[in-house]
């Protein structure tokens, strides 16, 4: 380690996140923390291991064709460099990177159903134990703890004992290490409000009038309202990202991550049942609804649209949506804006302390 001309010690920081991923959302948080870390003037890398897909080979083929071209052009465009690739959690542990320090977060890397084989490289347990260890963000996406084996908890427990800075990006997060490992992070934002714009990527233009759904689960009730919130408002939409042209809709797909920022950036309205679909948008200071998913990960949304003031644009369908007529109420982002900075320069300086 050294100092550099601003007097910041300059480590060496390998970031282990879910980076291989065509989501938007699990690139951009991948991409906002390790900007954020090296415009503080740390040297950068991400630990390439990756979880492994359990499809037929003629679907990894055509999803190899469609966007895995691309993803790979993108990060090549927007990540620092990759460490050499691990095919394993045991190959990780016998050969892992040297660095000063290891950094896991955001997104869900701590949820056991999507690392899988992988979940202990997720719980930093690699690595000589003189490398500082730091979570940021990082995220069960679960309000209950699901694995029951009790030397598989104590050990986990003991790893996250022995990081040197704790945080999550939920309360729910926060509530399940105290209860199963004993310990109390703290809560901060996703890396995704780190930085105050990304311009680098795009810069946005003028608003256009359409409504843009970024709608992970197509419901019934998202086919059969999301019209009616066009016809209320007066304005088109737009599907961000599905497969194929649908009568009603703007077609958009499959955007690149400018395409992706750009539509979201210069909506008039979004719709929106993802995480972070609700974080672009508040960065952008759009004007937004969120749905709920009804599933064991829609605590992460909860947490994020109370923790802004914004619970009131939170809904548990578009039904229920359209039988108020508030959700037409435009958000007075003058009154919330205190509440959001306070929460962004709370999480930054977390991550510069943790780093001295």
């Amino acid at each position: 380690m050294k100092k550099s001309e601003k007097n910041i010690e300059v480590m060496k920081i390998a970031v282990i996140t879910y980076h291989y991923s065509n989501n938007k959302g699990a690139f951009m948080q991948t991409y906002a923390l390790c900007r954020f870390l090296r415009d503080l003037g740390h040297k950068l890398s991400i630990i390439d291991v990756r979880q492994k897909e359990y499809t037929p080979w003629y679907i990894k083929l055509a999803k190899s064709i469609i966007v895995g071209a691309r993803l790979k052009k993108e990060m090549g465009r927007h990540y620092p460099s990759l460490t050499r690739r691990y095919y394993s959690f045991e190959e990780l542990r016998n050969n892992p990177p040297m660095a000063d320090c290891y950094i896991v977060g955001s997104d869900q890397v701590w949820n056991p159903k999507i690392s899988k084989d992988l979940m202990l490289a997720y719980f930093l347990d690699f690595g000589k134990k003189d490398v500082r260890r730091i979570s940021y963000a990082s995220s069960f996406g679960l309000s209950k703890w699901v694995i029951s084996d009790k030397k598989i908890n104590s050990h986990i427990s003991d790893l996250l004992h022995s990081f040197s800075a704790l945080s999550v990006r939920e309360q729910q997060g926060q509530e399940l290490c105290e209860r199963e490992f004993g310990i109390k992070p703290k809560i901060v934002l996703d890396p995704t409000f780190l930085n105050s714009d990304y311009y680098e990527i795009h810069k946005p233009g003028k608003i256009k009038r359409e409504i843009v759904c970024y709608k992970i689960n197509k419901t019934a009730d998202f086919w059969e309202n999301a019209p009616t919130v066009g016809r209320e408002l007066g304005l088109p939409l737009l599907l961000l990202n599905y497969n194929y042209p649908k009568k009603g809709y703007k077609y958009c797909f499959p955007p690149s991550l400018k395409t992706w920022l750009k539509k979201i950036e210069e909506a008039q309205f979004v719709l929106t049942d993802s995480f972070h679909g609700i974080a672009l948008s508040i960065i952008n200071r759009k004007q937004f609804v969120a749905i709920l998913n009804h599933n064991d990960r829609d605590s992460r949304l909860i947490n994020l649209m109370t923790t802004m003031g914004l619970q009131n644009r939170l809904f548990n369908s578009l039904g229920e949506m359209l039988q108020t007529d508030s959700w037409k109420e435009p958000i007075d982002y003058s009154k919330i804006e205190p509440l959001i900075l306070q929460q962004i320069e709370s999480s930054r300086a977390y991550l510069k302390n943790a780093l001295k």
